[in-house]
């Protein structure tokens, strides 16, 4: 049986490149695996981009391979869930066989990311923009990251190991893409769904995320892990990578 391909949807300001130790190994078990830049990240990054724009670059290369046929399961971190949200939407195993098409969206995995209690709305299920974090820096629409935030997000690596995985972020993100808010909810979602909660995590804590998981209706797998697990333990993301693949669809 063919294997699901597997869509790893960066967090904010990463780079495909902090993902190798997770994709790496998948691709060796034979799956295929694509990660894609961010349009909402870069050095001229456009104000104006939103989730919605990273979404729509991911289903351009996701859709023909579903129409082929193919399962998919995506696997987000942090940020990433936003764009996930237009990505699932009408993609699922169970709405494409309902439109008479191949193929579909099979799982999703969400490590410590974001999920929404209501359509339109913030992770709140309100109508304002919840702020930043302290080593977010805004200006003139573009959302700066700072040095600050290197030990938060990379908590459990060593200096030498954060400072080659800090050199290769962007700096630069759209407020838009933070504060453009979901028109599908991860409730919402037919098909598997996996929450890595990041017991360690300095950046989202771990009772928020506990709570977003559970209004999200994901099953829940613990990693003593900062927010990076896929960094800092691997081996323990790819096994449940694994796992959701070979038992979903």
């Amino acid at each position: 049986m063919q294997k699901p391909i597997i869509f790893v949807i960066p967090g904010a300001y990463h780079r495909p490149f902090h993902y190798r130790k997770i994709v790496d190994p998948l691709r060796a078990q034979g799956y295929e695996v694509i990660c894609l830049d961010h349009v909402v990240c870069g050095d001229d990054v456009d104000p104006e981009a939103t989730f919605f724009d990273d979404a729509a670059n991911i289903q351009e290369k996701l859709i023909p391979l579903l129409d082929e046929g193919r399962k998919a399961i995506i696997v987000s971190h942090s940020y990433g869930s936003l764009p996930t949200t237009a990505v699932v939407e009408g993609q699922t195993m169970a709405e494409r066989s309902g439109r008479g098409l191949k193929g579909g969206i099979v799982g999703v995995i969400n490590i410590a990311g974001f999920t929404f209690p209501v359509r339109n709305k913030n992770i709140m299920g309100e109508d304002n923009d919840i702020p930043l974090s302290p080593f977010q820096l805004i200006k003139d629409g573009i959302v700066y990251l700072e040095e600050g935030g290197k030990p938060l997000i990379f908590t459990d690596l060593s200096p030498e190991q954060m400072d080659i995985e800090w050199n290769t972020m962007f700096k630069k993100q759209s407020l838009k893409s933070f504060h453009t808010f979901p028109r599908y909810i991860e409730s919402e979602y037919r098909c598997s769904k996996t929450y890595i909660l990041c017991e360690k995590d300095e950046t989202v804590p771990p009772p928020f995320q506990e709570q977003m998981a559970g209004s999200g209706g994901f099953d829940i797998v613990r990693l003593e892990s900062g927010h990076s697990p896929h960094l800092s333990v691997p081996e323990d993301v790819v096994a449940v990578v694994t796992k959701v693949a070979e038992t979903s669809g």
